[in-house]
């Protein structure tokens, strides 16, 4: 399975401003003080919208004037979807009444990423009951217990506010247990099988209570927190056990008992096709994970055209050496197996082809066995804004077979990967309000772009790193082409298998990514087309700048810019190119 980034987004982005009428009229200075403005208030709003996105946000929310009041973890029912989308309205018409020609050319891009991803979210609108928070993999359950071990305490009041935090557990899976009964009523609950899954998962969560993932991690981070006395360390372990079997583990209780209640009332057992607007629906959601402009039938002809290349490049490297086939088969290991060691190698490795790395400390954590069954291979957990500096990465398993091939996972996820494309981007000191947006094809693509990439840096064969090079990438747009075939398509399991069967020759696997697919739809598509999207780019580049062009410019171009639409960013390609075009260069004999 291909690897996630964990990105805690409660609500959509949502903040009601004030018009203030036309601006046309005033100074360029005046203007875009006043389009500062507009975007600190959307941040500041919108990061108070819960307590963990808060946290997650800011090491420091006093220095943005914030002062933490309420603790929440916000509530998730159609009111409060209904009073977003009529906020994001408002936003939307305070962002069109700026005068775009007078703004800076760094306020221009946020102004037209913004506009997009505004329009967008109103766009899901007419859709509201198909949003879907729970999920095998990237469900709310899934993540909840890995984003409140990963709480911060900055301060003893943090560590106060984390036990109550551990009290609106409840609350909220309850407000989620609503919204899935009246999916229900409508006809849009989950398969059985994805609710057997989840449950399944919560399940395997709270098996041990007294030895929960949640006690024993905390109990860890205080010993570890300079300034408690041992009395205060004695109280915090005793209030954070007491909150974990009293409120969050009966939360999840909870939470089984009504899937179990409500298994049976799903009344598709196919993909989002033959829901009543399902394919309109993913049409949508295909161009916000994505962040592609490309029509679904347009991103489905990019994938199959990217499996032929694929196929093309497995057949080429077959001719050309004999023993291919022989080192694929034999290949158990790379080189390199220890991931902070790998972390270390790759950060010295990628200074030719990409810009200097910012200097940052980077944990290395293993997820909690009563996870692993669940959760990713590797995630990298997004740093604060004002304390980027400081990164963990969790590896799904720490056994000699795991790490024999964590790599390329760990280019992924480290360097130059999400990790190092994170802390890039932050280095830059952008708007606040683009570090909140979400924009999955944009990061996974560039993710999974330099984990290609890694393989070249491994230390291995060099045909062998093209074959698993494009071995993988075959594989990966397989998942997405059959994504789009069974959630827009209406493939059903037969179709998809056959589908399969052309690329695997193996019936078992096929029936499980079927199955895999109908859980959470869309989910491939943020790595496939994102990454397509990027290396279309780049080959552009190549094309039209010829002997001008430069790896690490290029890479350079792209970071600069950060996570946005990627029409957004080839908009800024042409200019980018026509400069790169007029650059003079010099050889020195």
């Amino acid at each position: 399975m291909f690897k996630k980034k964990f990105k805690y987004l409660l609500v959509t982005l949502f903040v009601l401003i004030t018009c203030f009428g036309c601006s046309k009229s005033r100074k360029p200075e005046q203007l875009q003080s006043e389009f500062d403005t507009f975007l600190n208030t959307l941040f500041v709003d919108s990061v108070q919208t819960d307590t963990l996105s808060l946290n997650y946000s800011l090491e420091s929310p006093e220095t943005y004037g914030i002062i933490p009041s309420e603790t929440t973890l916000g509530e998730y029912s159609i009111t409060e979807m209904k009073k977003g989308l009529f906020k994001t309205e408002n936003n939307l018409n305070r962002l069109v009444s700026f005068d775009y020609s007078q703004l800076s050319k760094e306020q221009r891009l946020t102004y037209d990423i913004l506009k997009e991803y505004l329009m967008q979210d109103l766009e899901f609108g007419d859709y509201l009951y198909y949003n879907e928070v729970l999920g095998p993999t990237t469900g709310i359950q899934a993540q909840l217990p890995i984003l409140l071990a990963e709480y911060s305490f900055y301060s003893k009041e943090d560590i106060d506010q984390y036990i109550a935090l551990l009290s609106c557990v409840d609350d909220y899976f309850g407000d989620i247990v609503r919204f899935e009964k009246k999916k229900s009523e409508r006809g849009l609950f989950m398969r059985d099988a994805v609710a057997d899954r989840i449950i399944g998962q919560c399940e395997a969560f709270i098996e041990s209570p007294e030895n929960n993932f949640l006690i024993e991690y905390f109990n860890e981070k205080v010993k570890d927190y300079n300034g408690l006395t041992e009395t205060e360390i004695t109280y915090y372990e005793a209030a954070n056990k007491k909150a974990v079997l009293e409120e969050v583990i009966p939360a999840y209780e909870k939470l089984i008992a009504a899937l179990q209640d409500l298994k049976g009332s799903g009344i598709n057992d196919a993909g989002l096709y033959y829901y009543p607007e399902g394919q309109a629906y993913y049409e949508l959601l295909a161009k916000h994970k994505t962040g592609s402009n490309r029509s679904v039938e347009e991103m489905a002809d990019l994938l199959e055209g990217a499996i032929q290349d694929g196929i093309v490049k497995l057949t080429t490297l077959s001719l050309t050496d004999a023993a291919i086939l022989d080192k694929y088969m034999d290949f158990t290991s790379f080189p390199l197996t220890d991931p902070e060691e790998i972390l270390h190698d790759l950060k010295g490795d990628i200074a030719k082809d990409f810009p200097e790395a910012v200097p940052v400390n980077c944990q290395i954590k293993y997820v909690h066995k009563s996870l692993s069954d669940y959760l990713s291979p590797a995630m990298y957990l997004v740093p604060p804004i004002d304390d980027y500096r400081n990164n963990s990465i969790y590896i799904n398993g720490n056994d000699t077979k795991t790490l024999a091939t964590i790599y390329t996972t760990v280019a992924h996820e480290g360097y130059p990967g999400h990790l190092y494309q994170c802390v890039y981007f932050r280095n830059q000191n952008p708007a606040p309000i683009r570090s909140l947006m979400d924009f999955a094809g944009y990061d996974e693509g560039w993710a999974t772009y330099v984990e290609m990439y890694s393989y070249h840096l491994a230390g291995i064969d060099e045909n062998l790193a093209s074959f698993l090079e494009a071995n993988n990438i075959i594989i990966l747009c397989m998942y997405a082409r059959a994504d789009i075939g069974i959630h827009y398509e209406g493939w059903k399991k037969d179709d998809t298998i056959r589908f399969i069967l052309k690329i695997i020759n193996d019936a078992k696997i096929a029936e499980s990514i079927y199955n895999t697919l109908l859980e959470e739809p869309a989910i491939y598509l943020p790595y496939a087309i994102g990454f397509l999207e990027i290396r279309n780019m780049r080959e552009k580049a190549e094309d039209t700048l010829g002997d001008k062009f430069v790896m690490k410019e290029f890479h350079q171009f792209f970071l600069d810019i950060g996570p946005a639409q990627f029409d957004v960013i080839d908009n800024r390609l042409e200019t980018w190119m026509k400069e790169q075009s007029a650059i003079t260069v010099t050889y020195i004999e």
